[in-house]
């Protein structure tokens, strides 16, 4: 009936819902909760305005849709109910087989799975979108979604799955939500720790480190037990990502370092967007600003490399044309003070506006980094991420920390190593190693250096011979008497006829034991 109709009436449109006789009481429950029906067998069917929107009006089963298609086309059905009977078993029949060959091609199928964290957040909320249509991981590349929360988020985010598959994209193979955590990493080729992680109102830095690194060192294990060996993973959130980093990378041995890297695209974007707003550019126009440090702590924003494309200014050029950024500001007092305290404020400011977090420019800038990551960046530009360093400028081997970095489309990041450093660069880089290092302490406490033991002093006491020890040693031994050896004349002298030293007694103070010597 429905068929014919749609086919008679060019504005009547059919959409038709095939549901498994095993799923039917479950999808008819939920259907009807949402839109306050009352209906209790198959087929159910509504109507629904297009142009008007709203939740559609019921009409009900087979009886009230042959009604209801009498009353207003004047159309009745030919068919008798045991012929309805046979083309109901017809079409179960091909929606077992429909089901059977989908199950065969998903089993073919080989999706990337990947993890978000902390995913009932507003943030991962808006992430899953662009993971969906393929801006992230790229679009020919499938996607298996775990949803991942602690027990009480879990139901919020079986709706959060409910709209990932509403969403009708052919790249997103599968959402699963789960709070056990060995299950969410299993087999990921890509983990997206989202999880915030703030220093609490009283709390020391010592006990917020502490308590951080307790945390993602929880998630490096298992990730090192359960996770694809070539995953990928990057920190983002609040909390001590640089030092988050270098936990994971110590406590993940089976997981390559360079896998292991930490979110600095959203402080380079903060910047990006207050020198657009300075100049009155598009703010995707700043390119190959630096973020060196520790995006959490000390770090240093190096400008001497920015430059600026689409700048109204006395010189035109192809979109390919940049200006250096430091001419076009030509304001150092704006750069060397104002500019700080801009960059501190500007989340804070855009939160206060909003009345809520910034989770769209958040989201982006992970989607960004991530896509980058997977099919590189854009020729001729570098941009800002933290990652293990092997020695370069300057840093030690081992520190996570943030350096220039270009990425190939094949999956790896390059540290851009030409740089020319100024005295003044130099200085502020050894000033944010000394910060992460502070960081690095906390964990792991240089060894204190060992206490001088005290200089033992000592003291020597001259002591007279008694008058007896005297006589005893004067007296002559019979078989020490002086000889003479008959055939050579050669006269021996006893030892006893040499000079005698005076007894010597030597005292020692503190650990040492007193101790007496004599010699004669």
């Amino acid at each position: 009936m429905g068929d014919k109709l749609s086919k008679n009436l060019p504005d009547f449109k059919l959409h038709k819902i095939v549901i498994h006789p095993d799923e039917w009481e479950k999808w008819l429950k939920d259907t009807c909760n949402d839109r306050g029906w009352t209906h209790k067998k198959s087929p159910l069917v509504w109507r629904e305005l297009i142009d008007r929107g709203g939740k559609g009006v019921l009409i009900g089963g087979a009886n009230e849709f042959q009604e209801y298609a009498h009353g207003y086309y004047g159309f009745q059905s030919e068919l008798i109910s045991e012929d309805m009977k046979l083309i109901s078993k017809e079409n179960l029949q091909c929606k077992i087989e429909i089901d059977k060959e989908e199950k065969e091609r998903k089993a073919l199928s080989n999706p990337l799975r990947v993890c978000i964290t902390n995913a009932s957040s507003p943030v991962a909320y808006s992430l899953i979108p662009r993971i969906a249509v393929g801006d992230v991981f790229g679009k020919n590349t499938e996607i298996s979604l775990t949803l991942f929360d602690s027990n009480k988020e879990v139901e919020g985010l079986q709706g959060v799955a409910m709209e990932a598959e509403d969403l009708a994209e052919g790249l997103l193979r599968e959402t699963v939500v789960t709070s056990d955590i060995k299950k969410a990493f299993r087999d990921c080729g890509a983990i997206i720790l989202m999880d915030e992680l703030p220093q609490k109102e009283g709390e020391s830095k010592n006990d917020w480190v502490k308590r951080s690194v307790k945390h993602f060192t929880t998630y490096a294990k298992v990730i090192n037990d359960v996770a694809k060996r070539n995953t990928k993973v990057i920190l983002t959130g609040k909390g001590p990502v640089n030092m988050n980093v270098y936990m994971m990378i110590k406590n993940a041995p089976n997981i390559p370092r360079q896998n292991f890297v930490g979110h600095v695209r959203l402080l380079e974007n903060h910047v990006k967007g207050i020198i657009a707003e300075k100049l009155k550019v598009n703010s995707a126009g700043v390119v190959d600003l630096i973020v060196w440090g520790n995006a959490s702590g000390e770090h240093y924003i190096d400008i001497n490399r920015c430059r600026v494309h689409g700048y109204d200014g006395a010189i035109w050029g192809p979109p390919s044309f940049s200006l250096p950024a430091p001419e076009m500001i030509w304001d150092k007092n704006w750069l060397e003070k104002e500019l700080p305290e801009m960059i501190k404020q500007r989340e804070q400011k855009i939160e206060e506006l909003l009345t809520h977090c910034s989770s769209m420019s958040q989201a982006d800038a992970v989607a960004t980094m991530l896509g980058h990551w997977w099919n590189g960046t854009p020729t001729g530009q570098m941009f800002s991420l933290a990652v293990c360093s092997e020695g370069w400028y300057g840093v030690p081997d081992g520190m996570v920390y943030s350096f220039p970095i270009t990425m190939h489309p094949k999956g790896y990041w390059c540290v851009v190593q030409d740089i020319d450093l100024s005295d003044e660069m130099k200085e502020k880089i050894q000033e944010t190693v000394k910060d992460l290092t502070s960081e690095y302490e906390i964990i792991y406490p240089p060894p204190k250096a060992p206490t001088p033991a005290a200089e033992a002093k000592v003291s020597v006491t001259f002591m007279e011979p008694s008058k007896d020890e005297e006589k005893t040693e004067n007296k002559p031994d019979e078989t020490q008497k002086q000889e003479k050896t008959e055939g050579e004349g050669q006269e021996i002298t006893n030892e006893s006829d040499e000079p005698k030293l005076e007894t010597i007694v030597e005292e020692k103070s503190g650990d040492s034991a007193s101790a007496t010597a004599e010699s004669s």
